[in-house]
């Protein structure tokens, strides 16, 4: 008798704890959390300078110096400024320079750095990087603000403590390209 006794007991604790864990799940199930609203897609963040299109593709020139010249992709994300240099005598090299721009759209704007390779006492030590961003398109131009002169080390971190000195340049749609 005492092991039938002993027998229900038990029963009746795993019965217990079985519906304990059921009442648990379905205190669960009603408590869960609302699904999650749709995904939507928001379009990229395009906070750009006013007066600034959208398309930054195709030939531009330094406005104080045309020398200079950038060859410009866009793809809608980022804006890619490969330099050129052309020189007084009509000669330009064959490829851009190692230099470029590189410009990525934000939701704080248009930025991005200036590469450049930094020779080295043998050759090409580094790529050095400056901040560049887009403050402005006045007259259809590209009015960039980026870092005067940086010193970097040998390789190309930055080694000034103290807030560099800026620079702004315009660039201006080349002639062959204004239309």
């Amino acid at each position: 008798m005492r092991g039938t006794i002993l027998s229900r007991s038990r029963a009746s604790g795993s019965r217990g704890r079985m519906l304990r864990a059921s009442s648990a799940l379905a205190l669960l199930a009603a408590c869960a959390a609302p699904p999650a609203p749709p995904v939507e897609t928001a379009p990229a963040a395009r906070a750009l300078p006013e007066g600034c299109g959208d398309d930054f593709a195709g030939q531009w020139v330094l406005a104080s110096d045309p020398s200079w010249a950038y060859r410009a992709t866009d793809d809608g994300g980022t804006v890619v400024l490969d330099v050129e240099r052309h020189w007084g005598d009509g000669g330009t090299p064959d490829r851009t320079s190692s230099a470029r721009v590189v410009l990525r759209r934000t939701p704080g704007g248009l930025t991005g750095e200036a590469r450049a390779p930094r020779m080295g006492p043998s050759g090409p030590g580094c790529e050095a990087s400056l901040p560049v961003t887009l403050v402005g398109c006045p007259d259809g131009g590209l009015l960039m603000k980026t870092v005067e002169r940086m010193r970097v080390d040998g390789r190309c971190a930055a080694v000034d403590a103290s807030p560099p000195e800026t620079r702004s340049y315009l660039l201006l749609r080349a002639a062959a390209d204004a239309g």
